[in-house]
């Protein structure tokens, strides 16, 4: 009879040290899942901290190549503005040197028109003398005419003239042909008189 509670007080120890054991091993396998729950977990973790990494790194490539970019754009954007800037210069120094040659060209006109003028003007008035003196040598034409004829004349009276003519004009008592040639002489001193031309300054 003492025997056989000694053997169920080993028993029941023996059960207590299994339950225990299973216990034990129920909670490390608890422990293990939980563990494997915590490793997946971060490895989920991970792997969504590596997913942000590279989406920061791309961000930060396209970032880098949109710097690059917009500084090579602001790079060409300087240049052009540059090479505007020069063309905007050049087109000034052009124009002021067109306006400079207008202004030449307008001051070159002015004094061609004004020396024409003044050389119209001394055509004119070289016209006007030479006019003068063609009506000059036509009255001097005229006159030496007259002259020349008035000369034939006396030239033909004192060809013509003969023995009785003189001795009639130095016959003192009536002194007619004396008179008659003084009233010729006179005749001919008025023509001479009218075609002596009058010199004026």
């Amino acid at each position: 009879m003492t025997a056989a509670p000694a053997w169920a007080a080993s028993e029941s120890r023996e059960k207590q040290m299994l339950r225990r054991m299973q216990q034990q091993v129920q909670q490390i396998n608890q422990a293990r899942a939980q563990s494997e729950q915590e490793k997946a977990a971060a490895l989920a973790d991970k792997e969504t901290a590596e997913r942000e990494l590279e989406k920061v790194r791309s961000g930060e490539s396209t970032s880098k190549r949109q710097l690059a970019s917009e500084r090579a754009a602001r790079s060409r954007a300087e240049a052009d503005l540059k090479a505007l800037q020069a063309e905007s210069d050049a087109l000034k120094a052009r124009l002021a040197a067109t306006e400079k040659q207008l202004a030449d060209s307008v001051a070159l006109q002015r004094a061609t028109a004004q020396t024409l003028a003044q050389v119209e003007s001394a055509k004119k008035q070289t016209e006007g003398k030479l006019s003068g003196k063609a009506h000059d040598l036509q009255v001097c034409q005229t006159h030496n005419g007259q002259l020349y004829a008035i000369g034939r004349e006396m030239m033909q009276k004192y060809r013509d003239k003969s023995c009785q003519d003189a001795l009639a004009q130095a016959e003192p008592f009536t002194g007619l042909k004396k008179v008659e040639v003084e009233n010729l002489l006179e005749t001919w001193r008025d023509r001479l008189d009218r075609e002596k031309l009058s010199v004026t300054p």
